[in-house]
Order: C-alpha cells, then sequence, then structure tokens
C-alpha cells in the first residue's frame, strides 16, 4: 500500500528559497529546507551526478503529490551517505522525475543537526544585538483619550504585576503606546517602535512560513485541534537586561521597561517564530505560524498522539494556552483566514461577504485594502490577475495628488 506525501516547492519558482550546502556520495549539492515535505527529494537530473552511471533504484513506497492533488512521478528511492559540516549519515532519498530542485524534508531535517543561523543569518533567540545608531529618541508622549485611560492603566497594572514591565526613571529609547481595542474591549498596548528600535535594529529575518506551506502539511488530516497561546509574545523573556533598556514604552503613568517580548517590535514576529518552530520541531502534521498551532493526523489515534506530544512540549517549556480558545478534534477550523476540513480548504463567509459588500473604493488606501482582500484569496478566482490588472494600473497612476481615484465597473 503506498502512502502519499505532499511536495510543496516542486513547481513553485515564487518564494525565496533557503538553501543549505551538503555533500551526497561526496557530491556537493545545494538542497532547499522544505519543511512542508515529508520526504527528502532529488531529481533524475541530480540522481545521475551523484550516483554516476549506478543508477539502480529500489521501488518507492510512497507517491508524491502536490497539495492541489497534482501527481508528481517518483522514479524510486536509495540511501546515500550525507556529509554536513562534521555529520556523516546514510539516509533515504526519493528521486523524481525532471529536473527540479533538491529538497531537504522533514526525515532528513529530524536526523541532521543543521546549523540554522548560519542558514537564515539570524541572531540570538534572546535578540540582545544593540542598535547600529547610539543616537537619543525622545518622542513626545501620545495624548489617550480620557475614556482609553482606565483600560490603558489596568493593562499597565497587569503587565506590571506580571513582571513583564516594571518602571523605570529615566530612558534614551522611550517610545510612544498605541492601545489596539481587542474583541473583548481590553486593549492591548503597544509600543511605536517604529520612532525608536525598528529605526536604527537589525531586523531578525527568520522566515515566517507561507500559508501554502502550512496548508500541505494539514493534507489528509481527518480532524483538528487548534491551540491559542494566551499573551503569546509575553511569554518571551528577555535574557540581557542590557537589550530591555531599548524596549521602554511611555505612557500617561510614566516609563515602563519590557521585560518579555514586547509588541511592536519589528522582529518580535521572527525571534517568536523560531521559538516555536525549536519547540515544536519534529512532530508530524503540526504546523505553527507564529502562535497559532494546528494539529491533525491521518486517524483519530495518530491525532491524538500528535496533540499529547504538543501539549507535552508546552507544559515542558512553561508556556500557557488559552483554554477558552482552544479547539480539540474538531471536523472544521478556521485557520489563517481559511476553513480547513479533511477534503480541502475553502474561503471563510464572512470575508467572502466582505469582498461582495465592500463599496466602490474612494481613494488610494481603499483600493489597496481591497486589492488585499482579493489576493489573499486568489486561489479560489481563476484568472484574476488579468481580471485586477485595471486596478493595479490605477495605483501606479495615482491619477490625483490627494490619493483620491475614480473606478468604474469595479
Amino acid at each position: 500500500m503506498e502512502d502519499t506525501y505532499t511536495m510543496y516547492q516542486l513547481g513553485d519558482t515564487k518564494r525565496k528559497p533557503y538553501l543549505v550546502s551538503v555533500k551526497l556520495n561526496n557530491t556537493e549539492i545545494n538542497m532547499e529546507i522544505d519543511t512542508g515535505a515529508s520526504v527528502s527529494v532529488i531529481s533524475q537530473e541530480t540522481c545521475k551526478q551523484v550516483f554516476g552511471s549506478d543508477n539502480s533504484l529500489e521501488k518507492s513506497p510512497c507517491s508524491l503529490r502536490t497539495y492541489t492533488g497534482e501527481k508528481i512521478d517518483v522514479l524510486g528511492k536509495r540511501n546515500v551517505t550525507v556529509i554536513y559540516n562534521s555529520q556523516s549519515v546514510d539516509l533515504p532519498i526519493t528521486v523524481v522525475k525532471g529536473t527540479g530542485p533538491s529538497l531537504m524534508g522533514r526525515d532528513w531535517l529530524h536526523k541532521l543537526q543543521l546549523n540554522w543561523k548560519s542558514i537564515f543569518k539570524i541572531e540570538q533567540l534572546s535578540h540582545n544585538q544593540e542598535p547600529e545608531k547610539d543616537k537619543e529618541l525622545q518622542d513626545l508622549l501620545r495624548q489617550c483619550r480620557i475614556h482609553s485611560k482606565k483600560k490603558i492603566e489596568k493593562e499597565l497594572d497587569r503587565l506590571e504585576k506580571g513582571g513583564n514591565i516594571e518602571k523605570v526613571e529615566f530612558s534614551e529609547w522611550a517610545a510612544p503606546i498605541v492601545p489596539i481595542v481587542k474583541p473583548d474591549k481590553s486593549v492591548r498596548i503597544c509600543g511605536d517602535y517604529k520612532v525608536t528600535i525598528n529605526q536604527v535594529s537589525k531586523l531578525d529575518n527568520y522566515p515566517i512560513p507561507k500559508t501554502d506551506d502550512l496548508y500541505a502539511t494539514l493534507s489528509g488530516g481527518q480532524a483538528f485541534s487548534k491551540l491559542d497561546l494566551s499573551q503569546a509574545y509575553q511569554q518571551i523573556v528577555l535574557l540581557d537586561e542590557e537589550s530591555r533598556k531599548y524596549v521602554t514604552i511611555n505612557t500617561h503613568k510614566g516609563l515602563y521597561q519590557y521585560n518579555r517580548l514586547p509588541f511592536g517590535v519589528s522582529s518580535a514576529p521572527g525571534i517568536f517564530q523560531r521559538t516555536m518552530e525549536n519547540l515544536l520541531q519534529g512532530i508530524p502534521r503540526v504546523v505553527v505560524r507564529v502562535d497559532d498551532i494546528l494539529i491533525t493526523g491521518s486517524s483519530k489515534s495518530e491525532h491524538l498522539n500528535n496533540l499529547e506530544t504538543v501539549l507535552g512540549k508546552i507544559q515542558e517549556s512553561g508556556m500557557r494556552l488559552n483554554k477558552d480558545k482552544c479547539v480539540f478534534l474538531a471536523p472544521e477550523v478556521v485557520y489563517l483566514g481559511h476553513r480547513i476540513d479533511q477534503y480541502g480548504i475553502y474561503p471563510v463567509e464572512s470575508k467572502v461577504k466582505a469582498i461582495t459588500e465592500a463599496p466602490e473604493p474612494k481613494n488610494v488606501t481603499e483600493l489597496k485594502s481591497d486589492l488585499g482582500m482579493l489576493n489573499y484569496y486568489n486561489r479560489f478566482l481563476p484568472d484574476l490577475s488579468s481580471k485586477l490588472a485595471p486596478l493595479h494600473e490605477l495605483l501606479k497612476r495615482k491619477n490625483n495628488g490627494n490619493g483620491k481615484i475614480t473606478t468604474r465597473g469595479f
């Protein structure tokens, strides 16, 4: 019986690849890291480079398909000696027809200890890097509306009692705050770090997974569990006390310094993504995009086993879940703006309604917003690029200097 695996990167030329150099039987090649692939793959052409005239292949027990169901021709498999840095290990490789890229899937990623820092050129988890410029940046405190002050004070008190922030007397890096109203009417306090640290710090470029990569991993899932981390960013401790001064916020109650990863820092998503991937690596049929975790399995027993492993890892790390927002063993879930069940991926009805009932855009900002909604669901809209071409042309021309536009037939 064949096992069917999904391979997203084959045929995908749009995303920037992350490459790792390895030797296969002493032949050096670059392989693209593909966390959406269950098995590692080389093309028929690369196979000839590695094995020369020895073209013997075993029959592969698996078939490969893209997430959309397109079949990938598998020629067979064989073992190969993989050398990476000081590591040497014999691993199975699947050979496919054609001349496509070599992909390092999860089967190899579990066996090799990759130097992620060199691959992604990233800094330490604690994000201890000092700004490139040591200049004083002080912004005037932005006035909050009277009715918002009590909510802001309540959130500041909560953060201080929890050890997330502490009061300081002085800082050269005090950023104003931007209160974000959440659905439950409470506020999330974000530092407006674009006027301070974000201007002068190096961005942590750890890649945030593409949604298509994640959906490929979920293919074949029968039910789904979704986990929500409570106050996700604020569960990451800033280890270096020196780095904490750069994430000070200026409020009507005075200056506060963050002891944990704050919202608003440009590198925060990359830092958190890397933390979660390191925590959950090696667990099959589990995807994470920043603080959104989704778990599935080809059967109920596999699902429960994966779920138990994830919950154990989270418990060991000391992280906390928001129980009220977690969903377990559901036949369908909404994940990253799409509805997912065992049969496929669908648009969310409320988002479709927002698109179909959207008024004609009156300015560039509104047009960009509408184009963003349409492009997010481009997989469901055939020939979308040609249909949107006139609207993209509007953005290029910018009919009026005041940002107003004229659209017909929107």
